[in-house]
């Protein structure tokens, strides 16, 4: 018989139910589990809108959690539209069946989930690919994600400067508003790409731009670079001259992201990718090896982190380990 009631999840509940730290872990977890074979998740399936006029993408991201038995979609995209009215660019939703039955489990708003492991992403590739003890932290880009960004890299390193750079001043301020109380650190406003990544640790692109916002002699030895975008922000030369290429996903990053342009173009081959972040934290690879090795890593988003996290949160509103029963 078809079950008739589901869970719904707001945004806030979201966020008052879950740590930062426990999403960090969880994505761990969970790219630990994809490199394992433990997870199906095929390629995300973009629907672009945008030639009939309407400024609008829209992703669908299924995924299976094998461990946790979690089966579900994110569906999830840019709605331009909305910038003008004050809304978010990205809407997300969360759909979660049980894998047995079909029966939908839980309806998510999933907004928060998406940004916070997003940042997250960034914060498990700099625990395995940046140097140890970084103090200078750039981020290029003050929308959401950045934010996300820089408040999961802050749970994991005590940096002395947080710099911050964006076209918007409106953005800069609220940039600063969320993420300075959140640290111990100052948070500077740059007043140009070039001064923000000066000497940077960790460098992070976190915008909707196809252009290049970061050069490649701007960035010093020893740099971790993560373009989380969904186009080319990084000067060709840096990508090109760095010691590691890292992605999150091979086959998507085939298909959009940092290194899209580069693999059309036949500058770039599967090849010269080192390795998936998940073949990384679950040690089949190395991550650093030297402190002056620069690292330009594409995490650009997994379906696969965003039904974990339903299913950790889902698990923690029910009190059980799974979200499903076998009888």
């Amino acid at each position: 018989m078809r079950k008739t009631a589901f869970i719904t999840v707001t945004n806030e509940m979201a966020q008052s139910l879950l740590t930062i730290t426990e999403i960090i872990d969880w994505v761990e977890q969970t790219y630990n589990w994809y490199s394992q074979g433990k997870i199906v998740m095929p390629s995300k399936i973009t629907t672009d809108i945008s030639k009939f006029n309407i400024p609008t993408w829209i992703n669908a991201m299924p995924s299976f959690v094998e461990p946790t038995q979690t089966l579900g979609i994110k569906w999830a995209g840019g709605f331009t539209e909305n910038t003008r009215r004050g809304g978010p660019y990205i809407r997300s939703t969360i759909l979660i069946n049980d894998p047995f039955s079909g029966d939908l489990i839980a309806v998510l708003e999933g907004e928060w989930i998406s940004d916070i492991r997003t940042g997250a992403q960034t914060a498990v590739a700099a625990k395995y690919l940046a140097n140890p003890s970084p103090k200078i932290l750039a981020v290029i880009g003050a929308g959401i994600q950045g934010i996300a960004t820089a408040l999961c890299l802050a749970k994991l390193f005590d940096f002395e400067e947080i710099r911050i750079c964006d076209i918007k001043n409106s953005a800069l301020v609220n940039f600063i508003g969320r993420v300075s109380p959140e640290v111990k650190c100052p948070v500077v406003a740059c007043n140009s790409n070039k001064d923000a990544v000066n000497e940077a640790d960790i460098i992070v692109t976190a915008t909707a731009a196809d252009t290049v916002l970061v050069k490649n002699e701007w960035v010093k030895p020893g740099a971790l670079v993560s373009s989380i975008g969904s186009y080319q922000e990084l000067d060709e030369k840096l990508v090109l001259a760095a010691d590691k290429l890292v992605v999150d996903h091979l086959e998507q990053n085939l298909h959009r992201g940092e290194f899209f342009k580069l693999f059309q173009k036949g500058t770039l081959k599967t090849t010269d990718i080192h390795a998936e972040l998940g073949e990384i934290t679950s040690g089949k690879k190395p991550g650093r090896e030297s402190d002056k090795e620069r690292i330009v890593v594409s995490p650009i988003g997994m379906g696969c982190l965003d039904i974990a996290v339903a299913g950790l949160l889902l698990a923690k509103i029910q009190g059980r380990k799974t979200l499903y029963s076998a009888l």
